[in-house]
C-alpha cells in the first residue's frame, strides 16, 4: 500500500489544530470528510479500522484518512494534540503509525499548536512550514518491492492519465506480461484489482476537486475519467459512503464550522 507521506508533491491544508484531554472512554467515530494527525503527549488508546488494529502510545503518530470509520478505546487519561487536514492527492489512504522521537514530536505539536491558538497573522503558514519540516526529518526511505517494479511503468501512466480510458490489457502490455499475470501481480502489490485501484485515485483526485471549489459536477466527473455521470455518482458513493453533492455539503459545513 502506498504511504502518503512518501510523496513530496504532497499538498497539506490544515483546517485546525487541537488541544484534546479524554478519560478512560470507549467511542464509535463516524467518517469524517478530512484527514487527521495525532500525537499523544501522554496516555494509550487501542484503535480498530475495520479488521486492523494497533495499539497508539506516546512514541508514534497516528495517521487517520479522510472517509475513515473506526472504534477508540482509551485505558487512561490521554493528552493528545490532534491536526485536522485537507489534502491534495491522488494516494491511496490507510491508517498508520510512524515511530517518533517523542520529545522533539511534543515539542514541534505543542508549538502548532500555540501558534494555531494565538492566531497571529501568518499563523496557518508557519504552522504548515512546521509540519512540512517535522515530516520532512521523520520519513523513511521507500522501500520499492518486486512486484512493484514490474508494475511501474503502468503505475505511472495510470496516475498521468486518469482523466482518459485505461484498459487492463493495455497497461499489462506495457510490462511485458499477459493481462492475467497483470492482474495477480496488481492484486499482490496493492490488494486490490486494477479497476479498483484507478477507482480510487479517481475518486481522491474528484474529492480534490470538490475541496477547490472550481469545478462543477459535470467537469470533475469528465476530468477523472467518467465519461457517464451516473457511474461516476455511484463509484464516488461506493469509496465515500456518500454522494458527491452530499459529501460537498457536509465537507463545506465541516470547515466553515472549525474556521
Amino acid at each position: 500500500m502506498i504511504v502518503i507521506f512518501y510523496s513530496d508533491g504532497l499538498s497539506i491544508e490544515i483546517i485546525d489544530v487541537f488541544h484534546l484531554k479524554r478519560k478512560e472512554s470507549n467511542f464509535h467515530q463516524s467518517e469524517r470528510p478530512f484527514h487527521i494527525l495525532t500525537k499523544r503527549l501522554s496516555g494509550c488508546t487501542n484503535m480498530t479500522f475495520g479488521d486492523k488494529e494497533m495499539t497508539v502510545g506516546t512514541d508514534s503518530l497516528l495517521y487517520i484518512p479522510a472517509n475513515t470509520e473506526y472504534l477508540r478505546e482509551s485505558r487512561d487519561l490521554e493528552d493528545i494534540i490532534a491536526i485536522h487536514f485537507n489534502m491534495l492527492s491522488e494516494s491511496l489512504f490507510t491508517p498508520f503509525l510512524i515511530d517518533v522521537e517523542k520529545e522533539k514530536c511534543d515539542e514541534v505539536f505543542c508549538e502548532m499548536h500555540r501558534i494555531w491558538s494565538e492566531r497571529k497573522t501568518g499563523y496557518k503558514y508557519r504552522c504548515t512550514a512546521l509540519l512540512y519540516n517535522y515530516l520532512s526529518t521523520i520519513i523513511p526511505e521507500k522501500r520499492v518491492s518486486k512486484e512493484y517494479l514490474k508494475l511501474e511503468r503502468s503505475i505511472k501512466y495510470i496516475e498521468s492519465h486518469l482523466s482518459q480510458k485505461l484498459r487492463t490489457d493495455h497497461l499489462a502490455q506495457m510490462c511485458n506480461v499477459c493481462e492475467t499475470q497483470y492482474r495477480k501481480l496488481f492484486k499482490k502489490e496493492f490488494g486490490i484489482s486494477p479497476v479498483k485501484y484507478i477507482n480510487k485515485l479517481r475518486i481522491n483526485r474528484a474529492v480534490s476537486m470538490l475541496y477547490s471549489g472550481y469545478y462543477s459536477m459535470s467537469e470533475i466527473s469528465e476530468l477523472c475519467g467518467f465519461s457517464d455521470q451516473k457511474y461516476f455518482n455511484r463509484i464516488f458513493k461506493s469509496e465515500t459512503g456518500k454522494a458527491p453533492a452530499k459529501y460537498k455539503k457536509e465537507y463545506y459545513f465541516i470547515t466553515n464550522e472549525m474556521l
